[in-house]
């Protein structure tokens, strides 16, 4: 038996068979390329929409903080007491104003004895005065009153036969816009008598002062 021919000659295998070896190679060329090319594939658009929807939530999470509105009520609620002690400061600011401005005349034959000017006074209406009687009109204390009190009895003298009463009433038709008060201790007279209808309002002499001051604010925001 020839032994030499069972021997396996390589080098004619690769002279045979080289196109097995380039199809090996180019199928592992290929195999790396797909691979890498699987790596840079870009995202579908399942990915794409989970990835809006995590920016959404991220969004919706961020704008939904609760200490954004707890700090915009906070502020509401710190400014809007502000506006309150604001208004009571100008109403107080105000009513001095009108205390310290307002100029009111107590017209009576005892004036000199009748407390309500220096009751008056203390109260803040700073600008309150008093004459024994009124002989003109036209007179500068007159002028410059914006509130008058009238006595019924022992003024007005010289100018009406009615005294008090016919001087309330030409003060009135004169200064319409002053404010004319009638008062008396009396409690009896012409109740008909068309002073009382003319005049702003009328109060008894002995009235008690808070009655006098309570008409001096009212008629004083009517001015």
């Amino acid at each position: 038996m020839d032994t030499t021919k069972a021997v396996f000659d390589t080098s004619n295998f690769w002279t045979v068979n080289w196109y097995y070896l380039v199809a090996l190679t180019v199928s592992l060329i290929g195999i790396i390329i797909a691979y890498k090319n699987f790596r840079k594939k870009p995202p579908t658009n399942t990915d794409k929409g989970n990835s809006s929807n995590n920016s959404f939530n991220n969004s919706s999470s961020s704008t939904s903080n609760p200490t954004i509105p707890i700090s915009i009520i906070n502020n509401i609620n710190t400014q809007s007491d502000n506006p309150q002690k604001s208004v009571s400061e100008i109403q107080n600011s105000s009513d001095e104003k009108m205390k310290a401005t307002t100029k009111i005349l107590f017209v009576d034959d005892n004036h000199t004895e009748y407390k309500m000017v220096s009751i008056l006074k203390k109260a803040g209406w700073i600008k309150t005065k008093s004459v024994k009687d009124i002989t003109d009109l036209d007179a500068q204390v007159v002028i410059d009153s914006d509130i008058i009190f009238v006595d019924i009895n022992g003024v007005g003298l010289t100018l009406f036969e009615d005294q008090g009463l016919g001087l309330a009433s030409a003060l009135k038709l004169k200064y319409p816009k002053k404010k004319i008060i009638i008062y008396s201790a009396e409690t009896s007279g012409d109740r008909f008598h068309k002073a009382l209808r003319q005049v702003d309002d009328c109060l008894s002499k002995n009235a008690e002062p808070y009655q006098f001051i309570n008409l001096v604010e009212n008629l004083s925001k009517s001015l």
